[in-house]
């Protein structure tokens, strides 16, 4: 009898002792190309096992959406009709009254054109007056046809003339450098005053489909030889203007 209890609790002892240890497993670093390891908990350094724990993940700031072509919007610049051009200004001011009747900002102004470009052949503006005399004493000794300019960018300067062909400005440049005389040319685009009626203002331009076709075309039955047609406003030179 002691004998069978003794072999059922050593029985009873191996089956106790048995049961596999239940382990954990962590992801150890490996370089690519390696095979993955395991290692039990109970075999590593608890210093290890913190700093292997995955940080948690931030989320980074998305950077701003920038336009594929790069582009900005940029507004465009305002447009002014004009009416004209009036050979007398009571023709302007009516057409001007007969906008203003429909709230349409309008007036009669003497617009700056240019016409035909002119090439002006000259000696550059001396230190003074009295050394322009001087020099203008010497070109007229010399049978040179010339006068000092009295204002402007060439003020005390000398002009031998201003052409309408370029071919004419550079031969008598270049006549007058072999004679010794540093002369030059440069473009002078010529102006002149014409009256237009504006649409719009400080405020800004005014298209002409703001107006009605009806009063379009009523108007060029009155003034059979005007025009119309749209500029930049900021382009619009008024005679008085600098």
């Amino acid at each position: 009898m002691l004998l069978a209890l003794a072999n059922l609790g050593l029985f009873a002892w191996f089956l106790s002792n048995d049961k596999p240890a239940a382990v954990r497993v962590t992801p150890a670093a490996q370089e690519e190309g390696e095979a993955a390891s395991i290692s039990l908990v109970s075999e590593v350094d608890p210093a290890e096992l913190a700093s292997s724990a995955p940080e948690p993940k931030q989320m980074e700031a998305p950077e701003p959406q920038v336009p594929v072509d790069g582009s900005r919007s940029v507004s465009a610049e305002a447009l002014c009709t004009l009416v004209g051009p009036f050979t007398e200004a009571y023709q302007g001011e009516d057409v001007a009254r007969r906008l203003q009747a429909l709230q349409v900002e309008a007036a009669l102004r003497e617009i700056e054109m240019h016409g035909q470009m002119r090439y002006w052949v000259f000696l550059a503006p001396l230190n003074s007056s009295q050394q322009a005399f001087r020099k203008l004493r010497e070109l007229q000794a010399a049978g040179i046809d010339s006068y000092v300019i009295p204002k402007g960018s060439l003020e005390n300067g000398i002009s031998f003339g201003i052409f309408s062909e370029i071919e004419r400005a550079k031969a008598l440049a270049e006549e007058l450098q072999s004679r010794g005389f540093d002369a030059e040319y440069r473009e002078e685009p010529q102006t002149y005053l014409e009256r237009w009626v504006v649409l719009g203002g400080a405020n800004g331009g005014v298209s002409a489909d703001a107006v009605a076709d009806d009063f379009w075309s009523q108007l060029q039955l009155d003034y059979p030889d005007i025009d119309r047609r749209q500029n930049l406003c900021s382009e619009i030179r008024s005679g008085g203007d600098e």
